[in-house]
């Protein structure tokens, strides 16, 4: 016997269809570093004598790391709702790019090979965007580059194109991204049930393609399975280019 129908409860559309992979995926992305801090803290809290000055402050540190780690999700969900709506407010002025990808190394400490990040952006490049949301892009691919390699560097790089644009990529050793993956990398979260790669979940690829877009750049990738992966922003390296 069929059970009864619960109103409203039927996905009528592939946009529903998405809007609840959406919501699945951000769950995901919040579930892990909310684990770490909830157990970190609990054991703290209970064995708080057990441990050196030295051992808790590496667990303070690992549930501050967490704790940024969820706040960069939230900020991004709401931008991402902002988006959505047609309501995003950039504040854009020079950003800094080699501060931004510093910022973007430093949030992704916590990770196991984030000592490989190498920044090689000279101190005289910068780029006209909004800094918090450009860290938020650069953050998001640093961090699918450190997880999906497990050795050689994780190279941040940029330089200006002469066209009044600027260009920054991420280049990685890793496993790659299979061919007929990498055309949808930042379609957003792939259907359930779809192969894990180095995309990730693919809310932070949808997200930064959205935000780069937003600023009147471009984001694309290249890869090789195997030999690693190049992920290349391009963004308006002055005021009035892109607007």
């Amino acid at each position: 016997k069929r059970p009864p129908s619960i109103p409203g409860a039927r996905l009528t559309s592939m946009a529903d269809v998405r809007f609840a992979e959406m919501i699945s995926k951000i769950a995901h992305e919040l579930r892990s570093p909310l684990t770490s801090v909830k157990g970190f803290s609990s054991t703290l809290v209970k064995r708080w004598d057990k441990f050196t000055d030295e051992q808790r402050y590496q667990f303070v540190k690992t549930i501050h790391a967490d704790a940024e780690r969820m706040a960069r999700v939230v900020s991004e969900v709401v931008d991402l709702a902002r988006i959505e709506a047609g309501r995003l407010e950039l504040h854009r002025s020079a950003a800094h790019l080699r501060s931004i990808a510093e910022r973007a190394a430093s949030n992704v400490a916590s990770l196991v090979g984030s000592e490989r990040v190498v920044i090689s952006v000279s101190d005289d490049l910068s780029a006209w965007a909004d800094t918090e949301r450009l860290e938020h892009v650069l953050t998001n691919i640093v961090e699918n580059a450190v997880k999906f390699s497990d050795d050689g560097p994780v190279e941040v790089s940029a330089h200006p194109t002469g066209e009044g644009m600027v260009e920054v990529a991420v280049a990685d050793e890793g496993v790659g991204i299979a061919p007929d993956r990498l055309p949808a990398v930042f379609d957003g979260p792939a259907p359930r049930g779809g192969r894990t790669t180095p995309a990730g979940s693919g809310l932070g690829l949808y997200l930064s393609r959205r935000l780069v877009e937003a600023h009147g750049g471009t984001i694309g990738a290249d890869s090789e399975l195997g030999r690693g992966s190049t992920f290349t922003l391009s963004l308006p390296a002055q005021e009035g280019r892109g607007s």
